[in-house]
């Protein structure tokens, strides 16, 4: 009996976290057990109330830059949703309150017994240990990730764009248990979209990639250039005295349009000492590019065309020519990885030649049809043949995608219910990196706020639950009209059928005919009458400039299928207004299209945009 006893009120010391030792110790000695005891009460702790706080943020005396940010970031936030500013100290510094631990540290290891993560890790844990908050990762990116997690989870911050925050206020914060843990879906993520180049934003949404380098907490894996063969040879510099260095197309030498003669052994030795040289001064990317231009019309030389007749794809002399210079600077970067692009004519796999390790295929979905997911539509089968034998072949595949109509940035573009398949389908064929390219050279895209921050969180997470994330934006970003930008969104993803097909730069706007099942009957009438009722609820002047950002392309379709009433009705008079107060630059990618000049010129001239 007496060892019943002593076992129960042992467990009820751990669950209850009793901290009364005395009182501990004479039940033990006198074989009593108090009634009062309940194994299965939770203690609740709290961690501030009517702007008052006992705890204070505790890092190590050497945590990393991005741990110091983080720290600083909590201790931001926390006194924006509480009033009240926590304290930040090292853990070296004495203190006998509860504290926020930031990082792995000695405090960490002692409380949970976990194991150090490497610098790199981007996962990260965080719970508490009676009243002290643990919250602790990778010391590059992994704590700042968590701190991140935390606030989103346990209090509602969001960061939608780089100057739209959600930061509920609360008076008090208790808690029993914390206990959470995650890790990236995606190894390398990059939002390509122009909201989400701001380093600040990047950070906060745990985007770890880009195609430039920028400065940004924790760090970015950079990948330097696209298109890379003339860059690293320009023909105005060899092409007078070394043409064989550029294709041979119908037996002449040239550079116009045309490629580098991959077989030539001083092509191989010039570019490998250029990419040497790019590295050494400018050692912060993690990935550096060797691949084609960005046309076709590669090298017809004998040389060249046996490696390709013998791989059964262009994509074989490449890849034979950037292995050796992978080869090459792998003793001096053991670090660095080389890419190159399975691109338009490169990207059918090659047949025998495999990637070296260092090597890294980026390859692009840019012939795919965005209305439907990879596996589903028969028009993108080719693709993703194409993807799984890639996934075969190479240890290190990042894809390139794409997310807008290119020709028209503006216009109503139904694929965001394609952005979760895709993603599941790169990471279940070992991306280690994807690249989601929007409209990045200005404001404007559309839906161009949601998409950017719906890809931030499916690149994190692909397993995550979309209508939520889409529903909560709805609400945090547009308030109380949100309600009907979601109605709008529905009727236009509404409008979708298999026979659908939408594609970056030809799709069923090619000739924008209002007879387009996507837009026929009272499309517009009623999106049009959508957005008004969602501009009357608009909580503010503020949110009334995003309903109609939001609205920006109905607008731009009636402009294009109807220049002369968009003028006289006042659509066209709204549409510039808003476009010059929010700077949208582009309303395309590039050519004609892209500038909004010419499109202001064409309305005010009341010429037709209808091809003949």
């Amino acid at each position: 009996m007496y060892r019943i006893v002593f076992l129960s009120i042992i467990l009820s010391f751990f669950l209850a976290g009793m901290t009364n030792s005395s009182e501990i110790f004479r039940q033990l000695k006198s074989g009593e057990q108090d009634e009062s005891i309940n194994p299965d009460e939770q203690i609740i702790y709290t961690l501030f109330s009517d702007g008052k706080s006992g705890y204070r943020i505790a890092i190590d005396s050497e945590a990393s830059e991005s741990e110091i940010w983080s720290a600083k970031e909590l201790q931001h936030w926390l006194k924006e949703i509480s009033g009240i500013e926590l304290p930040i100290s090292t853990i070296d510094q004495p203190y006998s309150g509860p504290q926020i631990i930031l990082g792995y540290n000695i405090l960490v290891k002692q409380k949970t017994g976990a194991v150090a993560p490497a610098d790199m890790d981007e996962s990260f844990h965080y719970c508490n240990v009676d009243h002290d908050i643990l919250i602790y990762g990778g010391k590059k990116r992994g704590s700042m990730y968590g701190v991140m997690a935390f606030l989103e989870n346990e209090f509602g911050c969001r960061w939608y764009t780089p100057t739209v925050s959600v930061i509920p206020k609360r008076n008090e914060k208790t808690f029993s248990s914390f206990d959470h843990s995650e890790a990236p879906g995606i190894r390398v993520r990059n939002d390509f979209y122009y909201e989400a180049f701001d380093s600040i934003w990047a950070a906060r949404n745990r985007m770890n990639g880009t195609l430039r380098s920028r400065q940004q907490p924790g760090g970015v894996e950079g990948y330097w250039g696209v298109h890379t063969f003339y860059p690293l040879m320009p023909p105005s510099e060899f092409f007078a005295g070394h043409p064989e260095y550029y294709s041979l197309i119908d037996n002449i030498r040239t550079y116009k349009k045309a490629q580098l003669c991959l077989s030539n052994p001083d092509v191989l030795k010039i570019v490998t000492e250029r990419i040497r040289k790019r590295i050494r001064e400018n050692p912060d990317y993690l990935i550096y590019d060797v691949s084609q231009n960005d046309w076709g019309n590669p090298c017809q030389c004998s040389k060249c065309q046996k490696i390709v007749k013998q791989e059964e794809s262009e994509s074989g002399i490449v890849i034979w020519f950037v292995n050796q210079v992978a080869a090459a600077i792998e003793k001096e970067f053991p670090d660095k990885f080389i890419g190159t692009l399975a691109y338009t004519y490169t990207r059918k796999p090659c047949k025998t030649i495999r990637p070296r390790k260092n090597v890294v295929v980026r390859l692009c979905s840019i012939e795919c049809c965005f209305s439907h997911d990879i596996k589903s539509c028969q028009r993108n089968q080719a693709f993703l043949a194409d993807l799984e034998g890639w996934s075969a072949l190479t240890p290190n595949l990042y894809i390139w995608d794409y997310v807008v109509f290119f020709q028209h940035y503006l216009m109503p573009y139904p694929n965001m219910y394609v952005l979760q398949p895709n993603i599941k389908t790169f990471r279940d064929n070992h991306a280690i990196g994807v690249m989601e390219q929007g409209a990045y050279q200005s404001r404007g895209g559309e839906f161009s706020e949601l998409r950017s921050y719906l890809i931030s969180r499916l690149l994190w997470n692909p397993d995550c639950n979309v209508e939520d994330i889409i529903n909560d934006f709805m609400s945090g970003y547009y308030g109380r009209a949100g309600r009907y930008i979601r109605e709008y969104f529905d009727l236009l993803y509404g409008r979708r059928t298999p026979e659908t097909h939408l594609h970056i730069d030809n799709s069923i706007y090619k000739q924008f005919s209002a007879e387009d099942a996507i837009f026929s009957g009272d499309f517009l009438k009623e999106a049009t009458r959508i957005f008004t009722l969602a501009g009357n609820v608009a909580d503010n002047e503020t949110v009334l400039r995003r309903v109609e950002m939001a609205s920006m392309p109905v607008l731009y379709l009636n402009c294009r299928l109807d220049p002369v009433g968009a003028r006289n009705d006042g659509t066209y008079k709204k549409f510039r207004k808003i476009a010059e107060r929010e700077n949208i630059t582009h309303y395309a990618e590039w050519g004609e299209e892209a500038d909004r000049e010419v499109f202001h010129q064409r309305i005010e001239g009341n010429q037709s945009f209808l091809k003949e």
